[in-house]
């Protein structure tokens, strides 16, 4: 079965909601969005989904949706209208108004238990996207435990803001720690987008998720891959995964179930990408350059891996 991620690079509806920042996605807003764009971009990310895997992929992680209603939006879509999808979706503190949540195809998966993960910072800085954590059972086959992430950005300067990182990734940690303790033989998958890079401190040294080869307890799946795939996000003309899936080593040590880790990949078709003029580079067709309305997929590609069992 597939499992994916996809930054779907701000799924906001046309509506406002006064408890969120969502005011510049209004259709009187200066970037002027209506329910024709709404739709389109709907259409387009169902699609991409649909396309994560040989068959419609069981589990999708997500994140920058602004609400249930959105994903709703994405599950009811043509593409994706006959995998017969449920959700898991917490709302967050963070001000914009974007949440991270999960799709996941009722027949092939059932949720036990799920909870939002609050990410700890200081008061002065705002409130971000808390982790998702689903506990749930493939049909006929394993217990899962999946962390659904979308770590504070790199705004400000990556230095600068790396303790946000930081902190979120010793919640995760944290977390892995206690189901871990209670199974030592969990099988734990981590996926979003990390804000960092698969080298980088909050992945390498608090997770200390590393390479399939090595003999570290959380595999980052996205290791290597760097130089062998496009990535997942394109910043000033550089590559590189800032969407990963990372998992224990329980589900990579050759035994059913088993992670096929040649089959992780981010994805992408022609649509989704253009030729930047300025870099010279192949980049994301996304949705809206600042103001600029470009009515493409997202500044993001999805990631998926296959599970067997």
């Amino acid at each position: 079965m597939s499992i994916g991620f996809y930054n779907v690079e701000n799924l906001f509806d046309t509506l406002d909601d006064p408890d969120k920042d969502d005011d510049e996605f209004l259709p009187s807003a200066e970037r002027e969005w209506n329910e024709e764009r709404y739709a389109d971009k709907v259409e387009k990310l169902s699609t991409v989904i649909s396309k994560l895997g040989k068959t419609l992929p069981t589990i999708v992680g997500l994140c920058e949706v602004e609400n249930k209603s959105v994903i709703e939006d994405l599950a009811n879509a043509n593409a994706l209208k006959n995998g017969d999808y449920a959700i898991v979706h917490y709302e967050s503190g963070d001000e914009r108004g974007i949440d991270v949540g999960m799709l996941y195809r009722k027949k092939q998966f059932k949720v036990i238990y799920s909870k939002p993960i609050f990410v700890p910072l200081p008061e002065t800085e705002r409130p971000t996207r808390d982790i998702l954590y689903v506990k749930g059972k493939v049909t006929k086959g394993p217990e899962l435990h999946i962390f659904v992430n979308h770590w504070p950005s790199r705004w400000g300067g990556q230095e600068e803001s790396e303790f946000k990182r930081l902190s979120a990734a010793k919640t995760l940690k944290a977390a892995i720690d206690s189901v871990i303790g209670t199974n030592p033989d969990a099988l734990i998958l981590c996926m979003g987008d990390f804000n960092d890079y698969p080298s980088n401190v909050s992945i390498t040294e608090v997770l200390k998720a590393d390479s399939l080869n090595t003999k570290s307890k959380m595999v980052n799946l996205m290791h290597g891959l760097q130089k062998q795939e496009r990535g997942s996000y394109n910043y000033k003309g550089e590559w590189d995964f800032l969407d990963q899936i990372i998992v224990s080593r329980t589900l990579t040590d050759y035994k059913l179930p088993d992670i096929v880790s040649a089959s992780t990949k981010p994805f992408f078709f022609d649509d989704m990408l253009y030729l930047n003029e300025e870099y010279g580079d192949i980049k994301t067709n996304r949705t809206y350059g600042g103001t600029k309305y470009f009515g493409g997929y997202s500044d993001h590609l999805p990631v998926y891996t296959i599970l067997a069992y």
